[in-house]
């Protein structure tokens, strides 16, 4: 092969290629030895770390199922006693029979049992002298409670001397009335069973109680201390009842020392034991296997590159030839042929980059012509796609400020027609005076509804816009279900008639009741389906059936809608709600409408966290199922006449329409409440200044002065009692809620004004309750308790109860003193819990509350504060003796009868 005379040979620099193909093998051998061993270090990594896991769960739980075994064993023990009749066995017996089982069970440190009414009839102990007969009511103990509850009570771990470690064990008996066995039990046992689990080496095993404190540990002295673990995140996964990892969890321990840790629970008690091994232990044999796996790898790392020198130099003298060719073919000598005789595939690619060359040449003569041809193209379709664009943004702005102007338009229209409703409705609101007959009440409440209805096609303005959008809101307060079924059915019934139709409402009593939701969307998905049926129904009739089922914590309201009329597909039945859907092209023609108040009412129903479906034949009718949850009302509806209210208020009424200034005043009236009238923002600040309220109801839209505007003038008066205020308005849409948030303004009532919800807004105040009431006789005292001691005991026990409290009490709050101004927080949590004891037995319950508080926050509560808590209990002390004295004199015994 000849060269031109005017060109020197392009060569390539000697060695470089040898050295890439040799790195590049030597890469390749590496990288597939390394993920070979990465893999095989993980799938060993991850079996030894499941088996170390797996092991240690059988670990905790079998120390699991042997403390319950040892629980169970004691309680079988103790039932053995229960399922003694009381009748065939003397108190002597019984004593000689529980004496018998404190020998056979040496962890049981005492049993009493107790009579079906809770008084103990024998109780022998290992530490105290055995009582026969004693009759002491422990029938407000847990124990015996518990017994009764679930059969079985197991108390919460205590320590006795704070040395060992105890707990309570009640079972209750067979029969009509059955005694109660309680034992306190001796956990040592289970020290020296997590004392002898044996985790690897250095591993240990602990167990804490359903509350997380720490019951049981290898090291005696941390179980003494009771340490609270629950704020550990394992611990807390565990009582919250989530199962440990498959492959452990890596924590550190109580001594800072990271561990691989699993947990089982002993069943029936909710107890953990967790076991616990040291990485540096537990993961030795997975580091050795990858110290033997990275042996490995280097020595065939080693044979890698040797089989790669040897590769590297058969190829590389092809190689250099098609690299200087390609440098060639580079520099634009497209003559440049390769000559490659090698019978392979090197031989190959030198034949395609001599095609290559030739084509190269070919083409070289039209690349220029394809190149201005295609630019033009491109700047053809750049100022397409620019005037695309523009068009786009100009469409885009155009949409914006049709949406913004329908917005307004829509906000305008709600407010206009809402302000003569307001007028409307309250008038028919101020008729029912309480003194109406049952006649004229059903037609005033059919007028109501009626008006509820208007209400809600002024709403339908602007309701689809807003489940389109999602800013729906509900306008929840209490009212009474038959009611607002009647109203309805009364209501859409002339149609019916006047079609010729029957129409027939069936209710069981379970709907005479109140409820608490949003009755006008309720009324306004009854009223749309109640029409449907009679719009859609030629011949024949429609009915209406209502129940409501009350569940723990709402009702469940079910309406079924009825009719015979045309039917609907079964392919349509999930059609029909969607928006701008009717059964046919047909029934628009026949029936009108425009296919929005199915859909609109299942959203609404959804919105609700309710349900609306349909089942329906072609031909032979349909039935609309309604499922509505509604919350419990508060204090019942009263019929005809409100309930006064708990005290009167001074409200000042904002607004400058004449009528709605009327109409709420006259409301606040009827509602107990005294008003004055503003008619204009100015005028709201002026009067908020020179006289004090307690609720200002404030309209927004005023000429001279918004309501947003003068709530913040008044805020800043720097007021001695700054009234509430409220925002009444017809705008109820979500920016104007966020405006009034920004300015302060929680609560909104919606125009027109209903007496209801006014109510529920102007008395809903939760600052009212005062200390004179907490400190009441009847919240020191519960009053029903005392009264069943005293029918159990008689006047003569209680008077002898009282003046022994009397007397104790005084010495108590001296120990509870002395041990506050000394900082012995054992001997106050002791004081404390002997007052509570005593003040439990004569119902003084804020008294037992307090001491309670304090016995379990002693040990724990700084120095400062205890001399507080003893002073707080001395006064809490006097105040439940003089009421429990009132009590106890005769008109106090009168006033309990």
């Amino acid at each position: 092969m000849n060269e031109p005379a005017d060109q020197e040979p392009l060569r390539t620099p000697p060695g470089r290629l040898f050295r890439k193909y040799l790195y590049a093998i030597v890469a390749l051998v590496f990288a597939a030895l390394a993920i070979s061993t990465g893999f095989d270090v993980w799938f060993s990594y991850r079996e030894q770390k499941q088996l170390l896991a797996a092991t240690q769960r059988e670990q905790a739980a079998s120390a699991a199922i042997q403390i319950g075994q040892f629980i169970g064993q004691i309680e079988n023990q103790i039932r053995w006693l229960a399922r003694l009749p009381p009748e065939l066995s003397s108190n002597e017996d019984e004593r000689l029979n529980a004496i018998r089982l404190l020998r056979l069970s040496p962890a049981i440190a005492e049993i009493a049992r107790l009579d079906a009414q809770g008084r103990e009839q024998v109780r022998v102990s290992r530490r105290v002298a055995d009582k026969v007969g004693s009759n002491a009511d422990l029938s407000t103990s847990p124990a015996f409670r518990g017994a009764n509850d679930s059969r079985a009570y197991y108390g919460p771990v205590y320590f006795f001397g704070d040395t060992e470690p105890f707990m309570t064990l009640a079972t209750r008996g067979t029969g009509r009335a059955p005694d109660v066995i309680v034992a306190e039990v001796n956990l040592r046992f289970i020290w020296d069973l997590v004392a002898g689990i044996r985790v690897g080496n250095t591993g240990k095993a602990y167990v804490v109680n359903r509350m997380g404190v720490l019951i049981a540990h290898p090291d005696l002295w941390r179980a003494l201390q009771r340490s609270d673990l629950s704020g550990h995140a394992d611990v807390r996964a565990a009582l919250d009842g989530v199962g440990p990892p498959s492959g452990g969890l890596v924590k550190e321990d109580l001594s800072g020392q990271r561990v691989l840790s699993t947990y089982a629970t002993v069943p029936s008690l909710g107890w953990l034991v967790f076991v616990e091994l040291p990485l540096t232990e537990a993961y030795a044999p997975i580091y050795a296997s990858i110290g033997r796996s990275t042996f490995l790898l280097v020595i065939l790392l080693v044979g890698a590159v040797l089989v790669s020198l040897v590769l590297s130099r058969r190829m590389t003298v092809p190689i250099q030839v098609l690299t200087q060719g390609a440098k060639r073919i580079g520099s634009g000598d497209l003559g440049q042929r390769l000559a490659i005789k090698t019978g392979d595939e090197l031989e190959a690619l030198g034949d395609q980059f001599n095609r290559m060359a030739a084509h190269l040449r070919e083409s070289y003569a039209t690349l220029e012509r394809k190149v201005v041809e295609r630019t033009s193209e491109l700047e053809k379709a750049r100022d397409q796609a620019l005037a695309e664009h523009d068009a786009a943004e100009r469409a885009r702005s155009a949409a914006v400020a049709a949406n913004e102007t329908k917005s307004r338009f829509l906000a305008v229209v709600s407010h206009e027609l809402r302000t003569p409703l307001n007028g409307v409705m309250g008038v028919l609101q101020l008729l029912d005076d309480g003194s109406l007959s049952e006649a004229q009440r059903r037609h005033l409440a059919t007028a109501a509804a009626s008006g509820e209805t208007l209400i809600a096609l002024v709403d339908a303005v602007l309701e689809y816009a807003r489940l389109e959008a999602s800013t729906e809101m509900l306008e929840t307060r209490d009212f009474r279900l038959d009611q607002l079924i009647e109203a309805a059915a009364d209501l859409m019934r002339p149609q019916a008639l006047d079609k010729g139709l029957t129409f027939g409402l069936a209710g069981d009593a379970t709907v005479n009741t109140a409820a608490h939701g949003d009755p006008v969307r309720l009324n306004r998905i009854l009223l749309n389906l109640i029409g449907n049926a009679i719009k859609f129904t030629p011949n024949g009739g429609s009915g209406v059936n209502a129940a409501a089922e009350r569940r723990d914590d709402h009702v469940l309201l079910r309406i079924t809608v009825r009719d015979t009329g045309i039917g609907i597909a079964p392919d349509l039945h999930e059609r029909i709600f969607e928006d701008f859907v009717q059964a046919d092209d047909s029934i628009a023609r026949r029936f009108g409408g425009t296919g929005l108040g199915l859909a609109i009412a299942r959203r609404l129903t959804r919105l609700m966290h309710g349900e609306l479906a349909v089942e329906s034949t072609p031909g032979a009718g349909s039935t609309f199922t309604l499922e509505v949850p509604l919350g419990l009302a508060g204090n019942g509806i009263a019929q005809g006449a409100l309930a006064p209210p708990s005290r009167q208020l001074r409200v000042l009424l904002v607004d400058d329409d004449p009528v709605n200034c009327e109409v709420g005043e006259a409301i606040l009236k009827r509602l107990g409440h005294r008003a004055t009238v503003a008619r204009n923002g100015t005028s709201a600040v002026e009067l908020a200044r020179d006289q004090a309220f307690d609720v200002i109801l404030m309209d927004l839209h005023m000429p001279d002065m918004d309501g947003v505007e003068a709530a913040s003038r008044i805020a800043k008066l720097g007021l001695p009692k700054m009234p509430r205020i409220i925002a009444v308005t017809a705008d109820v849409s979500r920016s104007a809620r966020e405006r009034l948030a920004g300015a302060g303004i929680a609560k909104v009532v919606s125009k027109p004004i209903l007496i209801n919800a006014l109510r529920e807004a102007i008395e809903d105040d939760p600052a009212q309750e005062t200390t004179a009431t907490q400190l009441a006789a009847g919240a020191l005292i519960d009053r029903h308790f005392l009264e069943d001691q005293r029918e159990l005991l008689g006047a003569a026990q209680i008077d002898k109860l009282h003046h022994l409290l009397d007397e104790t009490g005084e010495k108590l709050i001296e120990d509870i003193t002395k041990a506050a101004a000394t900082g012995d927080h054992a001997r106050l949590a002791r004081s404390a819990h002997q007052l509570g004891s005593a003040a439990s037995a004569l119902g003084l319950v804020r008294l037992f509350e307090r001491c309670r508080e304090i016995e379990l926050a002693a040990a724990a509560m700084p120095l400062l504060e205890c001399p507080s808590a003893a002073r707080e209990l001395a006064a809490l002390r006097v105040a439940s003796m003089s009421a429990l004295d009132n009590l106890l004199r005769p008109s106090g015994q009168r006033s309990l009868d």
